[in-house]
């Protein structure tokens, strides 16, 4: 019996050992970074983003960029906030913010496209009848795609029902129950039919010139143009369609839900509208009103996840062997469409040196580069010229939006320009 005790007290010994052993592997890996520049050119972006971390332009960020299929940088910075409690790993999400138009909503209508379920040259009207009757619904899906359609950049919805002085209880409240279940932060519902109030607002909006105006609005019609076709929500049919059976697991709307472990970067203190630090809430006021997901804003993902997505972009539809959407239909949606004058997008993408060199991008971005940026701090662009795709993921509005102090310091083009160097470009 002593025997068998001391035999079994080894063998519990053993297991722990491995466990913590495995645990620790696991953290290792999990935070791993990947560097094959030369060192000169790493230890520069380095410098930059300590800087801009030691300034509090940011808390922290994700860099990745694969170059012919093969991670040659990926980096974690700095810490979730400015607490230097909980370091950013590979594993963090973060609010992408408007990067959710091309890799979500925009990759929807790319399927549905693929699937001859819509064609781009529909009106809103053919499919959202609340529209009926109005020039909203004339416009056409191209023209919600490449923000010509002359719908205006933004509405703060939000600033009519809530402020830093006051709340309307009518449409807010703490506690939910049968009138108010739609939560947008943690205590605050919205009542159920204030969605159906900002449709009707959008539907009589007035439309301006057709011309380029980068517009939210034209992005939640687009996503009540699929879920009238699917008929369903569409992060379930994205969910379905793409991020699941693409392996990817921390990529997604309502990150609450899915992220388990807490390992989400919180965005703005937010004094106006929901009163407290957003952590797991999307950013974006209009998409908050509409469940967390107003077609503009709502996806939550790491960098490493985004690159599964471009990554299959960049491969014409494929990743894995699998085929998500058919060649043709990549290469049309991501290439510059020009329309009303407009010679800078695609379809729900961003093209921004077509036309011109842009001093969005590096001088040695490709004229067919194509990605798009976020307001919480993010980009991503692919240049199928260079085989490079870069990624930059932050979380630069916590705990004030503004000022955009990320954009005046130009880190993310600065860190791009860099790699580009790296690779001899």
């Amino acid at each position: 019996m002593k025997r068998f005790l001391k035999y079994l007290l080894v063998l519990c010994l053993f297991l722990f050992s491995f466990t913590a052993c495995f645990a620790q592997n696991n953290a290792e890996k999990e935070n791993a970074s990947v560097d094959l520049l030369p060192a000169y050119y790493s230890h520069r972006i380095d410098s930059m983003v300590n800087l801009c971390i030691d300034h509090k332009i940011l808390p922290g960020c994700q860099i990745l960029a694969i170059h012919s299929d093969s991670v040659v940088f990926s980096k974690n910075y700095g810490f979730l906030t400015y607490d230097s409690v909980d370091a950013v790993n590979d594993a963090t999400v973060y609010d992408v913010a408007s990067m959710t138009k091309p890799l979500a909503t925009t990759l929807a209508v790319m399927r549905l496209f693929d699937d001859r379920r819509l064609r781009l040259t529909d009106k809103v009207g053919q499919y959202l009848d609340y529209t009926s009757g109005t020039a909203v619904a004339e416009l056409t899906l191209a023209e919600l795609l490449t923000h010509t359609s002359g719908l205006s950049a933004f509405v703060p919805f939000y600033r009519e029902i809530s402020g830093k002085d006051f709340w309307d209880t009518t449409v807010l409240h703490t506690v939910a129950d049968d009138r108010f279940s739609l939560k947008v932060a943690d205590n605050i519902f919205l009542r159920n039919d204030y969605p159906d109030t900002l449709r009707y607002k959008i539907a009589i909006y007035h439309i301006g010139q057709k011309k380029y105006v980068y517009s939210d609005l034209g992005f939640f019609l687009l996503k009540e143009v699929v879920e009238s076709i699917i008929q369903r929500p569409m992060e379930e049919y994205l969910t379905d369609e793409f991020y699941r059976p693409m392996g990817l697991r921390r990529t997604g709307f309502h990150p609450l839900e899915f992220v388990k472990d807490g390992n989400i970067a919180p965005t703005e203190n937010d004094k106006y509208f929901r009163k407290q630090v957003l952590k797991g809430y999307v950013h974006d006021q209009t998409a908050a009103l509409f469940g967390g997901n107003g077609g503009n804003a709502g996806l939550f993902s790491t960098a490493h996840e985004v690159s599964a997505l471009l990554s299959m972009l960049m491969h014409g539809g494929v990743y894995n062997g699998r085929t998500y959407l058919s060649e043709k239909t990549v290469r049309q949606f991501v290439s510059t469409c020009p329309m009303h004058g407009c010679q800078r997008r695609g379809l729900g993408f961003d093209t921004p040196s077509f036309p011109a060199k842009n001093p969005v991008l590096p001088a040695q971005a490709g004229r067919r580069t194509y990605g798009h940026q976020g307001f919480t701090g993010t980009v991503f662009w692919c240049d199928p010229d260079a085989d490079l795709i870069y990624i930059f993921l932050s979380n630069r509005v916590y705990p004030d939006m503004e000022p955009n102090r990320l954009s005046q310091s130009r880190l993310r083009l600065l860190a791009h320009e860099e790699i580009y160097k790296a690779l001899g470009f």
